[in-house]
């Protein structure tokens, strides 16, 4: 039993992980990068008595771990809808099955577009082996993705049906465990679970990067997107510090001495980091990070912005061609911002390209799917009603089956004092006019409806129905089903 408490078990387990973590590391991952990283774990744990000696080491990391879980904690507390959105996506992509179209990372020819060659040619040779069974056999049918009801689909689908609860706890826990670790309460559990969280991440983001699962982590919200590749960075770069927070655990002492004081501000800290996210699901985000957001004229938003006129900066951009001599199997390239560079002559085939984002531009549209159409003649009204003069409401319904039902008395009333005022009105959803009709029956609504992209109405306002109030075209005010006014309040407050 002691030589399981041993530094030489520590060693060698330790060890013996990094080299598994090594061997088994799957060609979307660079091995050098792997290898760095597992070096600098293995150095924690088995030189605990240098890492864990210096104390200021030890409170710049808790400062930074703990900071750094209130803060994404916050971000998606502070749209809990949103990240329930977030991971239903992911439950759906792990309810299908472990598959996995793998990424490369361009690691032997130092090529970066390295991996779009070996996805052409892996579908080339699908196609050809299709072929060639439809070929040996005409009656060949291909076959179709079956899902199985499995043990493990119905448990992600389980977890998607309660991903609101489930975003709501990640949050609020994320931030308790960042308060604790600054306070220093319950130091080994708040770092046992800080460590079993980021591994459970570590895994959710790598699956994602290297399968092209999920295309944006949700991490920080709206507030800061990032890829998978660069959440997985960010939580292996938290597994390091957690580490040194293991070894120097000795150092973090209670930040406030007296009992009564710290157990106060513990629970409420505890209380606010679980109250938070109710407050802004059942009212609205408090900051808004989208496209949508007040103060935003949506008609503008959705044009490509003139450098000459808006002062907006283009996307400053790279392109680099790759050719490959057929036989030598030779490669040249060129580069767009070149004048010196030409294209190569016909010996040459085309292999990949990649594009090198200097920086991200300013001049794009940031609203790209807004399109307010005719549900039965799929006209789009986008010109005549988002440049209209004067006061615009839209009741927003990304689902018209799940809106809520109570609040439909006072969208009525709302449009009923709306139309004797004369100001517009429309209802929209992804509904078609079918559907429609059977809304106006149950509720008893009047108020004309259009079609819009569901994506864009669960991105305009995180309500299920939300009323959102336009003034020449900017958006002034947004309400949650739970906060609607009555129509002369909301324009004493925002229609003068």
């Amino acid at each position: 039993m002691q030589f399981f408490r041993s530094r030489l078990f520590r060693f060698f387990v330790s060890v013996g992980l990094a080299a598994l973590f090594y061997f088994l590391c799957p060609p979307c991952f660079n091995k050098m990068y792997l290898l760095g990283v597992l070096v600098l774990l293995v150095l924690i744990i088995n030189l605990p008595m240098f890492f864990g000696r210096f104390a200021i080491l030890t409170h710049i990391v808790r400062i930074a771990v703990g900071g750094l879980f209130i803060f994404s904690g916050f971000i998606k507390a502070n749209d809990p809808v949103g990240f329930s959105i977030k991971l239903e996506e992911y439950f759906e992509v792990f309810g299908q099955g472990f598959s996995c179209d793998m990424q490369v990372a361009a690691q032997t020819t130092g090529i970066p577009c390295e991996q779009e060659v070996v996805k052409r040619k892996a579908d080339e040779q699908k196609r050809a082996e299709l072929e060639a069974k439809k070929a040996a056999d005409p009656n060949y049918v291909e076959p179709q993705l079956q899902h199985e009801e499995t043990f493990f689909k119905k448990l992600n689908e389980y977890f998607a049906h309660h991903s609101l609860f489930l975003a709501i706890l990640i949050c609020g826990l994320e931030m308790a465990l960042g308060l604790f670790l600054l306070l220093g309460i319950q130091v080994r559990w708040t770092l046992l679970l800080l460590l079993a969280m980021i591994i459970f991440f570590s895994f959710l983001t790598f699956y994602s990067a290297c399968c092209n699962k999920v295309t944006s982590c949700g991490c920080f919200g709206d507030a800061i997107p990032l890829t998978p590749w660069e959440s997985f960075w960010k939580d292996l770069i938290l597994l390091i510090l957690i580490s040194i927070l293991f070894v120097g655990e000795h150092h973090i002492r209670p930040l406030i001495k007296n009992g009564i004081v710290m157990a106060a501000v513990a629970g409420t800290g505890l209380f606010l980091s679980f109250a938070f996210p109710v407050y802004t699901y059942r009212h609205l985000p408090i900051i808004d990070f989208r496209p949508y957001k007040i103060g935003t004229n949506w008609y503008e938003a959705m044009q490509k912005k003139d450098p000459a006129t808006s002062g907006c900066k283009r996307d400053s951009v790279i392109i680099t061609y790759y050719y490959q001599q057929a036989g030598t199997g030779k490669m040249v390239h060129f580069r767009s911002t070149s004048m010196n560079d030409s294209f190569p002559d016909s010996t040459y085939n085309y292999y990949c390209r990649h594009d090198h984002y200097v920086w991200k531009g300013t001049c794009d549209a940031t609203i790209l799917d807004f399109g307010l159409a005719d549900p039965e003649t799929g006209e789009n009204f986008n010109d005549s009603i988002l440049r209209l003069k004067g006061v615009v409401f839209f009741l927003i319904m990304e689902d018209i089956d799940k809106a809520d039902r109570a609040a439909m008395g006072k969208v009525n009333l709302f449009y009923k004092d709306a139309q004797q005022s004369n100001v517009v009105f429309y209802g929209l959803s992804n509904s078609g006019s079918e559907k429609n009709a059977l809304f106006r029956e149950e509720t008893g609504a009047k108020y004309p409806m259009l079609q819009v992209d569901g994506t864009a109405l669960k991105t305009i306002i995180r309500s299920n129905p939300g009323l959102v109030m336009l003034k020449d075209g900017v958006a002034v005010a947004m309400w949650h089903a739970n906060d609607i006014p009555g129509f002369a309040e909301a324009m004493e407050a925002y229609g003068k």
